[in-house]
């Protein structure tokens, strides 16, 4: 007699399907330790400083934008000149912050940092190597990693941070504060597959989606904004107050994060300075288009006037730790003029803002180096 065969049960199914997943991540795993197409800053928990890079691109269409961006990262990993032979006979200063300090948008000639050096040559600030430090994407979570991995070592006598911007509502950039640890969690299945996905190419890849995603979705990445055509949104006075006002829940986070920053910093003997975040995030009339920004639509949920409110929170953290801590802060956000000129969207500077950032920045920098 002819055996019948055996129809696949539902676990047989949920099984088969388990595998098929299975193999198909140790697959893709495997193809990103060969060969890894994704160039992220951040991967396991640490930073990665992209060395010796040379990158030549063109730029969005827009004619505030250069057309061809001449983008060179140096043997640091840094945008800047080559550490001297004989470092300790030069005046160091290197710049922290994310995509509004490294400036990738610009030609290495053109950033403020490299215009910030050279101003300060012209005034009379001599044997100064300056390095640019930014990495874009990241928050004072990523900048007190980058100065544990990769500053202190190199001894600089000041450090120029620019924050806010990036840490807009954020309790971990990235999952920073667990994501650095290499230990295994096993509080919880959810922190189980947390600290799995730590150890994996596959891991660093889904993460980075995600931050780009949260990114995209604050309208934080980079994109030339042509202001004529941006949706209008309208948002009462008390829809706008509580929105601002459910920043109290990361403010104080902030606070403490800039004062850890600034406490390593002089516990090395270096010297910290901090800048105010600038931003076209304000109801105001645009000097160059003759545009109400008010109303402007900036991301979900949000116009200019909103998203502005909520920054200033940021650098009103800075503002009272001037004020209470004695930190060494250059309010840039209030030197700055409200001019879309000097932005290509609403926080990145075309090159005549990074001009403008640079000049604001030696003018306060002269008197803290002398």
């Amino acid at each position: 007699m002819e055996k019948t065969k055996k129809q696949p049960t539902l676990w047989g199914n949920v099984k088969a399907l388990f595998f098929g997943v299975l193999v198909a991540l140790l697959l893709v795993e495997i193809v990103l330790r060969i060969f890894q197409p994704f160039p992220f800053r951040i991967k396991h928990g640490k930073i990665i400083l992209p060395a010796n890079q040379q990158i030549i691109h063109k730029n969005p269409a827009g004619s505030k934008l250069e057309p061809v961006v001449y983008y060179t990262r140096n043997s640091l990993g840094m945008r800047g000149a080559e550490l001297p032979k004989q470092p300790e006979r030069y005046t160091k200063i290197i710049t922290i912050g994310g995509s509004t300090t490294e400036c990738s948008y610009n030609s290495d000639s053109l950033t403020w940092p490299e215009l910030l050096k050279t101003k300060l040559q012209q005034r009379g600030i001599n044997n100064l190597w300056l390095n640019n430090a930014g990495l874009d994407g990241t928050s004072t979570f990523g900048h007190l990693l980058l100065l544990q991995e990769h500053i202190l070592s190199l001894k600089p006598d000041y450090i120029i941070f620019l924050t806010g911007v990036n840490d807009m509502e954020e309790t971990a950039m990235g999952g920073f504060d667990a994501y650095h640890s290499n230990e295994w969690n096993t509080s919880s299945v959810k922190g189980f597959f947390h600290s799995l996905l730590q150890k994996t190419e596959t891991g660093a890849l889904v993460e980075n989606i995600y931050r780009y995603r949260i990114a995209r979705k604050k309208g934080m990445t980079h994109r030339v904004v042509d202001y004529a055509t941006q949706p209008k949104l309208m948002l009462t006075e008390a829809q706008m107050q509580a929105e601002a006002n459910k920043q109290s829940h990361y403010l104080g986070a902030y606070r403490t994060r800039i004062l850890k920053l600034d406490s390593i910093c002089k516990a090395h003997g270096i010297v910290p300075v901090f800048l105010t975040q600038p931003s076209l995030y304000a109801s105001f009339t645009d000097p160059a288009t003759g545009i109400d920004f008010t109303n402007l639509q900036t991301a979900a949920g949000r116009n200019a006037q909103l998203q502005g409110m909520i920054l200033s929170r940021y650098n009103d953290v800075l503002l009272q730790l001037r004020n209470e801590q004695r930190i060494r802060l250059i309010d840039l956000a209030t030197a700055m003029p409200k001019n879309s000129a000097y932005y290509y969207d609403y926080s990145h500077y075309t090159s005549t803002g990074t001009k403008v950032v640079a000049q604001i920045v030696a003018d306060s920098m002269i008197s803290i180096l002398r």
